[in-house]
This record gives structure tokens, sequence and C-alpha cells, in this order.
């Protein structure tokens, strides 16, 4: 019989934390939201003007939008942070995200997003409809200028209006620091984020250059982030991990400060193998290693392609094959989008990265058949991933624990940090 590491009750008072809750994270997002329930099928625009601190730092800073509809899934979603043809600069500048309102919406979320080390700063949001008759008519929102306190406004930090989550890396602050236009701008500033460390390096693998950091000594331990992330993902990992293990955080091509090659088609296999060669650079014959979301496929893929190289593995919020993922549907949707605007290539990047997640990885549950390392199997029950699935992969492999935790989503390690580590080490150290 398996060795599940399931949750007993007396723990679940740990994954179902409060309503709000005060976490390190990579990235915040300030924002609010409008009903926009009444205007399905309507074309909208959100703009707002933006510039960050030019103090070298590659930290990103963009417009955020999503349509949340009645059914509790997501419609419409952009985020511009990885968008070549939006950068922020030291100058304020107009940016804008265009779009329709799905059927079925119900709230328009909107706002400002950042990640990393920085100084970011946003004035003057807008949002408009376009009417029947053509005309664009410009919605109420609250505080659009930051010239009332936060007391008097709907903004809040997060991108959800349950369970906030709060930023411990970031400040936020309605700033008297050159504003667009009144007295006052938004300011959002980032510090002591993992992902720019002056020990940083880079190693030249599969045509492109991939930035990693280590920290600790002993057993190497891997972390690989998902698709939109990079390595600070695990910016709630590093400290405790690397006082029991050698900590390598990397970030896959594309993201982070790794490059990115447009002239090869990005699939899971071919991650894993820069994963592989990676580690040869670096002179790591093997590592246990622990995949989030993307990073748990290249991780069942190395344990099925290099075996020598995985001790043990644990794959957080993984699947298989696309069938696998609940909202398959607006992804294709969302490729289609971004390919209608992709102006200039400015969308290569997020269409690669979007057509992986659709298209791949092509593998078959009796596929994992062949992993020999010890495996964790790991998903909240509101994961991205069904729930069927998961299980099914933990049934496909000899011996795999699996973990399926109650009131958690696909970031639980980001949400509840304290209690995921917990299983984690629990795991590592058996």
């Amino acid at each position: 019989m398996k060795n599940n590491l399931s949750l007993l009750l007396c723990l679940f008072v740990f994954s179902a934390f409060a309503q709000t809750k005060t976490i390190n994270k990579d990235w915040t997002a300030y924002s609010q939201y409008i009903d926009v329930s009444m205007y399905e099928e309507t074309e909208f625009k959100v703009s707002a003007y933006l510039r960050k601190t030019d103090d070298g730092t590659k930290g990103k800073s963009a417009l955020w939008v999503r349509v949340d509809k009645k059914d509790k899934t997501y419609g419409f979603f952009r985020n511009d942070a990885y968008d070549k043809s939006k950068v922020v600069t030291k100058d304020w500048k107009k940016f804008e995200i265009s779009g329709k309102v799905d059927k079925g919406a119900s709230n328009l979320y909107f706002g400002a997003f950042c990640q990393g080390n920085g100084d970011y700063y946003y004035d003057n949001f807008e949002v408009k409809l376009k009417m029947k008759n053509g005309k664009w008519k410009t919605l109420d929102i609250s505080n659009h200028s930051f010239e009332k306190t936060h007391s008097e406004d709907t903004w809040d930090e997060g991108i959800r209006k349950s369970n906030i989550v709060r930023a411990k890396n970031f400040t936020i602050q309605y700033s008297k620091d050159a504003p667009f236009k009144g007295k006052y701008s938004l300011q959002l500033t980032g510090k002591n984020i993992i992902g720019n460390s002056k020990n940083g390096k880079f190693v030249d693998v599969n045509n492109v250059k991939l930035y990693y950091e280590t920290y600790g000594e002993g057993t190497p331990l891997l972390f690989l982030h998902g698709n939109g992330q990079s390595m600070s993902a695990f910016i709630n990992q590093v400290e405790l991990f690397s006082k029991h293990y050698k900590v390598i955080l990397v970030d896959c091509r594309g993201r982070g400060n790794s490059s990115f090659d447009y002239s090869t088609e990005l699939t899971y296999t071919l991650e894993a193998n820069d994963i592989s060669l990676f580690l040869d650079k670096i002179g790591i014959k093997k590592a246990h290693v622990v995949g989030w979301s993307d990073g748990g496929i290249i991780g069942l893929i190395m344990a099925m392609k290099f075996p020598e190289k995985v001790d043990k593995l644990v794959a957080i919020g993984a699947n298989i094959n696309p069938q696998g993922l609940k909202d398959l549907d607006n992804m294709f949707s969302t490729i289609k989008e971004l390919e209608k605007t992709n102006k200039n290539n400015s969308n290569d990047l997020f269409i690669s990265l979007y057509k992986l997640m659709a298209y791949y990885p092509k593998l078959d549950y009796d596929d994992l058949k062949v992993i020999k390392s010890k495996t964790l199997i790991m998903a909240g029950d509101h994961d991205e991933i069904k729930n069927i699935h998961t299980i099914k992969m933990y049934e496909a492999i000899k011996d795999a624990q699996l973990a399926i935790l109650p009131n958690e989503t696909h970031y639980f390690p980001e949400e509840n940090p304290e209690f995921f580590n917990q299983l984690l080490m629990k795991f590592l150290k058996k």
C-alpha cells in the first residue's frame, strides 16, 4: 500500500489561514474591481501612467486586467510585465490594455503590478467602455489619481477580493515623489528580493544563458519555478532550506534574468534538457528536485529521462498533459488574442509560454511508471489542475506519496509557506 502524506484534521488550521495574510513575495499587485455584469461583450480600455526609478535593477512594472465570471472562472486576462514593447522607464508614460468583457462576466479587476527590487509609480487610472453608439464612456473608479487617502478608496493589495495576501518585501504608499498629475501618485517599493544577487551567475546551455543563484551547503536541492514565475517564487523557502541543503535556484529560459531562443519551439522536454545540462555545467551529479507547476512537469521529465540526476522528487500543481488543466479553453482564447494583437512581435514570449501550457506535455499516466525516485505529488484542492488528474499521476508512480491540501490553491507554496515548508522538509528528511 502506498504511503500517503495526508493532511490530518489537527493540521487543517495551518492551511485555512485568515482572510488577510502577510508573507514574503517577489511581486505584488494593487488593484480594485468594478461590476461589469451589464456590459457583456463590450469593448473596454484600461489605462494609467507608469514610471520606475532608474537604479539598475531588473524589476518589472505593468498594468494588469482580468475579467471574473459569475461561475467563479476567469475570462480575459492580461499582464504586460513581460511585453517587451511596454517597458517602463524613469519617465512617465501612458500604458493601455484593451479587450472585450466576456459573456457571463461579473467584475473587471485592474491595477498595478510590479516584480522585483525597485521603486514603481502609477497615476491617473482610467477605465472606458465602448457604448452601442460607438462612443467611449469613462467609468467612475475609486481614487483614480490617488489624491484621496487609502481609507477613502477601494484600492487594496492583491489580486482577489478574498484571502488578501500582503507582501512583506513591498511597501505601498501614496507618494509626493514627482507625481504625473496632482500632488500624489501610487508608489510600490520592493526590497531584498532574490533573483538579482551580486553572487548570481550565468551558464550557457542549448543556445540560451541561464541565470542561477546558490545558498547554503550540503546535499543539493534544486527548486524549479512555474510558467510565469522566476526563481524568486521561492523567496519563502531559501532561508529555511539553505540551513540544511545547498539550495540551487535557476531562471528557466525566457524567465527572470535568463535569455530566450525564439528560433526553437519551447517544450518541457527542451527545458528538462536545459536543466540537465545546467547541472552538468555547475558540477552537480545528483539533486533533490522540487518543481512547482511547470517546474513540477520539468522535474517529472527529468526523473524519466535523467534518473541518475534526480534523488527525491516533489511535483507541486503539475500535470502531464493539457487535459489535466481546468481552464484549457480560456488558454486557447488567450493565445488567439495574443496572436491577434502581436504588433512588432511584442507578444512572442507570452505566446510561447501559453502554447507551452496549451499543447504540452504530451505524456500518458503509464509513462510515469519508469520513475524510480522517491516522489511526492502535491496540489491544492482548489488547484488549477484537476484533482483526478493529480491522483492518477500519483497512482502511476510506484511508492509515491500524495498530498492534496484542503482550502489551498495552485499558489500554496507562496500563500501558506510555513505549512508547505513543513510538509516539504518532512518528506526530504524521511
